[in-house]
């Protein structure tokens, strides 16, 4: 379809990139220091809705208003098969401990994800995932944790304590008032880079490591990075977002 060469349109449009998105079955191959908006790498409709990565298409252009942090766990369940009385028939996410017993491709390393372990994969990812997001060669904010940045959205609720459930979010709120609005705008002008980078810092470990026990064969527990990495069946999810007004052509 034809565009208007003289004409733009202005909305309200999000763009997001993804850190991490896996079920925790299987080993990650995260590093340190993470580039998103890049052209490289599986880039999809489920890790992104930017698919050419490291510019906007077409000559397009954005004013940035807002930055967002989505973090988000969730240790998967192991079923129940009920086979053996009076035993009862349990759905779940999984049905196998295999991976974890002698001969697994997790043992050694790490178990299945418990509540303590979801809790702390938040805690980390807000002190020690920190984010540098700008534009062309400048950034316009540098390494800054990821609680400066809540995702203002997500569900909220309250489990009563009649559960062993864990729900936690980098949200502020369960609302889009939670969010950084920044104190000045980044243009993103056509054809200029996105930069955004996640860099993660472990928490030191004082040279106790081997005295304390805090590493499980070569994961450091103190580690955001080997955290993610680690085959422990829980779902884990960190995404960013900046957003603001879109600038693009009439058709």
């Amino acid at each position: 379809m034809a565009k208007i060469v003289t004409m733009r349109e202005r909305v309200h449009q999000p763009f997001w990139d993804t850190v991490i998105r896996t079920s925790g079955f299987g080993l990650g191959n995260l590093g340190d220091n993470i580039p998103l908006f890049t052209p490289n790498g599986n880039r999809g409709d489920a890790t992104t809705n930017l698919v050419n990565g490291a510019t906007l298409p077409s000559d397009q252009s954005h004013v940035v208003l807002a930055l967002r942090v989505f973090s988000w766990f969730r240790n998967s369940q192991l079923r129940v098969s009920g086979a053996v009385p009076p035993e009862v028939a349990l759905n779940g996410d999984y049905g196998n401990l295999s991976p974890w017993l002698t001969g697994g491709a997790a043992v050694g390393t790490s178990a299945p994800g418990q509540i303590q372990d979801v809790y702390r994969l938040h805690y980390q990812t807000e002190e020690q995932l920190h984010w540098t997001f700008g534009t062309g060669e400048k950034p316009s904010i540098s390494n800054m944790p990821t609680w400066y940045f809540p995702a203002g959205g997500g569900i909220s609720g309250d489990m009563g304590g009649a559960t062993d459930l864990i729900h936690w979010q980098n949200s502020g709120y369960d609302g889009h008032a939670g969010i950084l609005r920044l104190a000045r705008a980044i243009l993103l002008p056509p054809r200029q880079n996105i930069q955004c980078k996640a860099t993660i810092y472990a928490l030191p470990d004082n040279g106790q490591s081997t005295i304390a026990g805090l590493t499980q064969a070569s994961r450091n527990m103190l580690s955001l990075k080997d955290n993610l990495n680690a085959y422990d069946g829980i779902n884990k999810v960190i995404t960013f977002t900046f957003d603001g007004l879109f600038s693009r052509d009439v058709q």
